[in-house]
């Protein structure tokens, strides 16, 4: 096997260590017979590499977090599920309209403050492990929410479901984040989180389903039964399938796991580091991207994503005839967000445009949705807009993601930025249903004005975010770009213009 020094190119990459990240000590997160001996690869033979990977766990995850997705959003589908027939959940259960607020709202209560710890047990235990008894639990607790008989155990059922889930989404950026560069992420987590998306287009047409079957059981009873099995059966296949680390990879070779571990740099989470160390995470709370990264977070989980946790029923409340019309109308939207995540996401991967000046974009073209929202009465133009807005919402995380990674440096500080982070964003299910209480609708005049404050405060953050890290490619900000790179350690020598993230 040839040796070279670690700064040495072939076809454009590089594969190797420097010495030191941020003051990370190399040994701590790399084995030592990689740090001495530095593997050629040509581009061509990593790519091949990286599709070997893509096809062994991306799918897999993809189909995993749909499923997801669909067992923590069929809450809203079941909010109207037969409302004309007085079978709805509501009515069964006698709720008020404060209590269906708190039944969507106590879910991210526990999702939320376990994010971090539950993130941190895909190190600690294996990914396969833990990613699949999330979800064997989670499939369990959903299928018993069908079996409620009152307001109690409505709450009971949910605050389990959101400790169950804990984890899932920051563990598997987290898990990715093993695998590959954070400059290799985007179009990986815009795939990811699509499929998240696409939820709502099946729970939708779910839904519209099994309100016909509304008999023996109610429509609402049926709905959970039949989105909880396929977590259970799909965790238990989790156990066996899903690799966990690249040094444990048995379907890649001996060579292929090299060049994977060699590749991440010092501060990349890595299998072969401790899971637990202060000092990473006293230097994350100490750096003010940690904060304006999680500002940008809060900001939008509420301005932007809060509305998709009662869309149903603002769709319903726009005035079209039917329940089951508005929970058909409700997939569109999810659709809509499917295609634009992946476009801008493989317009991010392919370094033709800068992730912030993306995500900005998106939050203004939102902004301006919520105007039309405010201001025009027509039902076809104002359900168009919350379709625009809809997608535009769900595109901003997973383009933003990489970046977030990319930040932390160290195991230990990666997977607590990326739990705490996407902690912050569970504000979406606490604040939104409150601030989408339907005593606002149905023209939501308040909500739509808190959310545009909101964004444009995520808009301001997500700008700071971009300027300390020198990333939003203005000239104004090369200085600090080259003295903040000097200060954290890295190389930037040795990333070629065709590695980087965006093309300034």
């Amino acid at each position: 096997m040839e040796k070279r020094s670690s700064f040495d190119r072939i076809s454009g990459d590089v594969v190797g260590n420097s010495k030191s990240d941020l003051g990370i000590s190399p040994k701590s997160e790399q084995p030592q017979a990689l740090e001495d001996e530095v593997i050629v690869v040509s581009q061509e033979e990593l790519r091949k590499i990286h599709r070997k990977i893509d096809k062994r766990i991306l799918p897999w995850l993809c189909i995993t977090y749909l499923v997801m997705r669909i067992d923590v959003n069929n809450i809203s589908n079941a909010a109207i599920l037969n409302e004309e027939q007085g079978d709805d959940i509501k009515t069964q259960l006698k709720l008020t309209a404060q209590n269906w607020a708190w039944a969507i709202a106590c879910f991210y209560y526990p999702y939320g403050f376990l994010e971090p710890i539950s993130t941190m047990f895909i190190k600690s235990t294996t990914p396969s492990f833990w990613i699949g008894r999330i979800m064997v639990t989670w499939g369990i607790i959903v299928c018993c929410i069908a079996t409620v008989q009152n307001y109690a155990g409505l709450i009971s059922t949910r605050v389990l479901l959101g400790a169950a889930e804990a984890g899932y989404y920051p563990g598997v950026i987290y898990y990715l984040a093993f695998w590959f560069k954070p400059e290799e992420l985007a179009l990986r987590v815009a795939v990811f989180y699509s499929f998240g998306q696409v939820s709502g287009f099946v729970g939708g047409f779910l839904a519209f389903a099994v309100s016909f079957a509304n008999g023996v059981l109610p429509g609402w009873r049926w709905l959970f039964i039949i989105e909880g099995i396929p977590a259970i059966l799909m965790g238990i296949t989790t156990f066996f399938i899903l690799p966990d680390f690249p040094q444990t990879a048995k379907f890649l070779h001996h060579r292929e796991r090299d060049v994977i571990i060699q590749r991440l740099s010092n501060g990349a989470p890595s299998k072969m580091a401790k899971t637990w160390d202060k000092d990473q995470v006293l230097r994350l709370l100490a750096d003010p991207t940690f904060w304006t990264f999680s500002a940008t977070w809060f900001c939008h989980a509420i301005g932007g994503f809060g509305l998709s946790y009662v869309l149903p029923t603002v769709i319903y409340d726009l005035g079209f005839t039917t329940t089951a019309l508005s929970n058909v109308l409700s997939m569109p939207p999810s659709l809509a967000t499917f295609v634009l995540l992946n476009v801008l996401g493989w317009l991010v991967q392919m370094r033709k445009w800068n992730p912030y000046w993306v995500a900005m974009g998106l939050e203004i073209v939102n902004i301006i949705c919520y105007v039309l929202l405010l201001t025009v009465d027509v039902v076809v133009v104002r359900y168009l807009a919350l379709l625009v807005s809809t997608a535009t919402a769900g595109s901003v995380y997973p383009i933003l993601w990489p970046n977030r990674v990319k930040a932390a440096h160290g195991t230990t500080a990666a997977g607590i930025a990326i739990g705490i982070t996407n902690a912050v964003a569970q504000f979406s299910g606490i604040l939104g249903p409150q601030v989408f209480l339907s005593v606002y609708g149905p023209t939501y005049r308040v909500s739509f004005l808190i959310c545009v404050g909101l964004l444009a405060g995520a808009v301001v953050f997500i700008a700071m975010s971009g300027a300390l890290l020198g990333e939003l490619g203005l000239d104004k900000f090369e200085f600090w770009r080259t003295e903040n790179t000097q200060m954290e350690g890295s190389e930037p020598d040795m990333m070629d213009k065709d590695n980087s993230l965006y093309s300034s």
